[in-house]
């Protein structure tokens, strides 16, 4: 059982680490996430945030599209979903295509946005369809967003707070199994 719950572990561990692009490869993702605090710009408050938020997430298929993304993000960002670590919005651009192109279809509900005087935070519903080994796949998750704009309106900060296990790792073929098998362990 041992070798099991160690084996999981790396096979997790390798492919996040896989599915990330960072450019400080000597940072983990704590102390990467402190210095984009530091280095990014706080947010004076507006009044179009979950109008933003939604223009690309409400339904991925569409939103990720290159107009809206751009509308949204600054050139230069900080972007973290728990999956991918991105710097560039040209980089955000081909992930978020290539995502959307991968899917069959989400919804993204606001259940409610908070702004702490340099930060906004949104907690969201996302409902996901697509395939896993030719399967189709109804994943719910709940999470939060927190996000920094520039003086633009534009994101220079997202970072995602949700549980990719949950939303989406266990419904993979082989590392879902072993994920739930250690789930039903604990």
């Amino acid at each position: 059982m041992k070798f099991l719950i160690i084996s999981l572990i790396l096979i997790v561990v390798i492919i996040t680490a896989a599915m990330s692009t960072t450019s400080k490869s000597n940072s983990n993702a704590a102390e990467n996430y402190a210095e984009e605090l530091v280095r990014s710009e706080y947010t004076t408050k507006f009044d179009d945030v979950e109008a933003k938020f939604l223009k690309v997430y409400k339904n991925l298929k569409t939103g990720a599209n290159e107009e809206f993304i751009r509308e949204t993000y600054a050139e230069q960002l900080y972007f973290n979903d728990t999956l991918r670590t991105i710097y560039h919005v040209d980089d955000l651009i081909d992930y978020m295509t290539h995502t959307a192109s991968m899917i069959k279809s989400t919804k993204v509900k606001i259940l409610d946005t908070a702004y702490s005087g340099t930060d906004y935070y949104i907690r969201w519903e996302m409902i996901m369809e697509f395939k896993a080994r030719s399967k189709d796949v109804y994943s719910k998750s709940i999470g939060m967003s927190q996000l920094r704009f520039n003086q633009e309106g534009k994101i220079v900060f997202h970072h995602d707070f949700w549980d990719s296990t949950e939303g989406l790792y266990q419904h993979l073929p082989y590392i879902g199994y072993l994920i739930r098998k250690v789930r039903n362990r604990l």
